[in-house]
């Protein structure tokens, strides 16, 4: 059998090869190719009886999935013009699902044989290219699907639109990058979006692009009068069949919306809360703070429980820094293996100097090494190929590799668009671009005060250069009981102080800011050294005030559910039951 590859890994492709001529004990002649013209020509040139595409076979110059869908809808358009669709393998990435969208439209153009999820591995590659799907195999799917072109071009989801604006924001007023920012962020969405786009942005970067960007000009004079109302298109996220349609939760998609009607709108990254059946217990359900804080109380005969549902589309960027050895890293390890281990799509970015991340996650394996190597160049370059662990992905490089050679912007959209948390491991030579990209900060500072005046210099650094000192949150790490308090430590933080004590500047308010605290214990102390010796992350032994402690910190970045303690009548407990044994 004759099979052309499109694959952008020649040593993937010779493991599929040698995998088949095992399994079916039949010779392969083969050839494969990285680029979807050349696989377009050299179908219509050579005679295949097989071909296996890899969605991601080319480096996109956007991380916008509606121009990408629509690239790739128009190769694989044209590759069916030259060959039998039925006789492709498609192997698509990991955002798509048996039944979306994208895939009814390859379904419609003949193209069955398509893998996704946990389906794409050498095996099952091997065995669709010796036994390619039918239509009955795959026809469950598309049941509901229609021929009309599913593609909309015109979409742009309300999370996209509120990091676009709150990207302009924090330009505080200054107008000298707004045309730049335009112009970045035109080449990622298509005429249609943009004008969708435009309607949203703030007044101020309006009246500057009206009269310095022609672009801009273009689109406005294209664009007809805005609806009075809102149109608001709801697509089910799963739709396999009417059953799992009807339980699926929809998808907001803003198509047309005047500003008035954004600036009502509640923020897409709210946490919904979601009332469940009376059955033994009580439900409350309360309006979700701003910085959800879950407590359980327990009154005589009856439990009341505050219930937390967190939207699927949540998303939240949070930055990690601090000064050397005062635990950053650590807490980042922490945060994120707790999480992905609760099936939370959760990203570790290493933007450090010394990429500790590289070391902790590849000690074992020169594959894990190549992968890590290459992985954050990959997401500047708005391609998602990290180091995985399950849920948790890992994105990061050799130490020392320039970081300012990177696209900090398609960097952290492409991680964003893959991940629901993202925890940026940061130092103080990090880019201040990732500082502005990100939602929150959590400062980390243990018990050694002669650290702070670094800290504090870099905080002035970063709010010189437009970052809001609102983002700031204090995590006081190792800390103990003396008399040196937590209070203590916040007013170092929240002033900076020239070393010659002349110069003052208030960087926050040391009353208002948000922090926690985690203690310092010996043995937690020492399983930490045995897990790094070991190369283990098992953060679930250590003693409960820690877990405790980190589970608040935890849920103010993702609320994680439920809350339960077990206490006597008439008590208030607010401590968080989040790691298990």
């Amino acid at each position: 059998m004759k099979v052309l590859f499109g694959i952008n890994n020649d040593n993937t492709v010779k493991g599929i090869v040698d995998f088949y001529e095992k399994k079916y004990n039949e010779k392969l002649e083969y050839k494969n190719v990285y680029y979807f013209k050349q696989f377009i020509k050299e179908l219509s040139t050579g005679d295949y009886q097989r071909a296996v595409m890899l969605e991601e076979l080319e480096k996109f110059p956007t991380n916008n999935y509606a121009q990408i869908d629509d690239y790739l809808f128009k190769n694989i358009d044209s590759m069916t013009d030259v060959f039998d669709a039925k006789s492709i393998v498609y192997i698509a990435s990991d955002r798509r699902k048996l039944g979306d969208d994208f895939l009814a439209k390859l379904f419609n153009l003949g193209m069955y044989t398509v893998l996704t999820g946990q389906e794409r591995t050498k095996g099952k590659v091997c065995d669709a290219i010796n036994r390619p799907f039918y239509k009955k195999d795959v026809k469950k799917y598309y049941d509901n699907i229609s021929e009309e072109n599913v593609y909309k071009s015109a979409e742009v989801s309300e999370i996209e639109i509120q990091r676009i604006i709150s990207y302009y924001q924090n330009q505080n007023g200054v107008t000298d990058k707004y045309n730049e920012i335009f112009d970045r962020i035109s080449v990622q969405y298509t005429d249609d979006q943009l004008k969708v786009i435009i309607n949203f942005l703030p007044q101020d970067v309006k009246q500057h692009l009206s009269f310095n960007n022609e672009k801009y000009k273009e689109l406005v004079a294209s664009m007809p009068e805005p609806a009075p109302v809102e149109q608001v298109q709801e697509t089910p996220s799963n739709t396999k069949g009417s059953q799992s349609a009807n339980k699926a939760e929809p998808q907001r998609r803003v198509v047309q919306k005047p500003k008035e009607v954004l600036d009502k709108q509640k923020d897409a990254n709210a946490v919904r809360i979601k009332k469940e059946p009376e059955i033994v217990e009580k439900i409350v359900v309360q309006k979700v703070p701003s910085e959800p804080k879950v407590v359980t109380q327990v009154l005589e005969k009856e439990v009341v429980k505050n219930v937390y549902e967190v939207p699927k589309d949540y998303k939240k960027v949070v930055a990690f820094v601090g000064p050397p050895k005062s635990g950053t890293t650590f807490c980042i390890n922490a945060i994120g293996t707790y999480l992905a281990r609760n099936k939370v799509k959760t990203a570790i970015v290493d933007l450090t100097r010394k990429r500790d991340s590289y070391t902790i996650y590849t000690y074992d394996n020169e594959g894990k090494r190549n992968i890590a190597a290459e992985s954050m160049r990959y997401a500047s370059n708005g391609l998602n190929e990290p180091l995985m662990y399950d849920k948790l992905s890992v994105y990061t490089a050799m130490p020392g590799e320039d970081r300012k050679t990177y696209n900090s912007g398609l960097l952290v959209d492409t991680i964003m668009q893959n991940n629901n948390v993202i925890l940026i491991d940061t130092d103080f030579t990090t880019p201040s671009d990732y500082f502005r990209l990100c939602q929150e900060i959590y400062v980390v500072q243990d018990m050694d005060i002669l650290n702070i005046n670094q800290l504090t210099i870099f905080l002035r650094q970063i709010k010189s250069r437009g970052v809001p000192m609102n983002k700031i949150r204090v995590i006081i790490n190792k800390h103990v009981n003396c008399a040196l308090t937590a209070k203590d430590i916040l007013d170092g933080i929240a002033t900076y102080t020239s070393y010659d004590l002349k110069m003052f500047d208030e960087l926050f308010n040391s009353n208002a800011i948000p922090y926690f605290i985690l203690p310092f214990d010996s043995e937690n102390y020492k399983k930490y050294v045995e897990m790094i010796f070991k190369y283990q992350n098992k953060f679930n032994s250590f003693t409960q005030d820690f877990r405790e402690a980190l589970g608040r910190i935890i849920n103010s970045i993702y609320p994680i559910g439920e809350v339960t303690t077990t206490t006597t009548t008439y008590s208030t407990n607010k401590r968080s039951k989040v790691f298990g044994k």
